[in-house]
């Protein structure tokens, strides 16, 4: 079983593709493989992004909920 990439290890990744890249000295059909690999990881790691962006903004979400509710109960008393 595949284990799960992380964004550290993935970005490792991308970079030494991209390094392989500006070297210049793969022949065209390995290029095209290396690109369409970077290519794949970049989305992977982008998707990565989005979704810790996401839990942040729900995290936010509920803090300001709960800043609101704690507001409301303190007027209260």
């Amino acid at each position: 079983m595949a284990k799960e990439m992380n964004f550290e290890n993935g970005m490792d990744e991308l970079e030494a593709l991209v390094e392989t890249l500006e070297k210049g000295e793969l022949n065209l059909e390995d290029s095209f493989k290396a690109y369409e690999k970077a290519v794949k990881l970049a989305s992977r790691l982008k998707s990565i992004l989005d979704q810790g962006e996401a839990r942040i903004a729900m995290l936010t979400e509920n803090l300001t909920r709960q800043d609101i509710a704690d507001e409301v109960i303190s007027h209260d008393d």
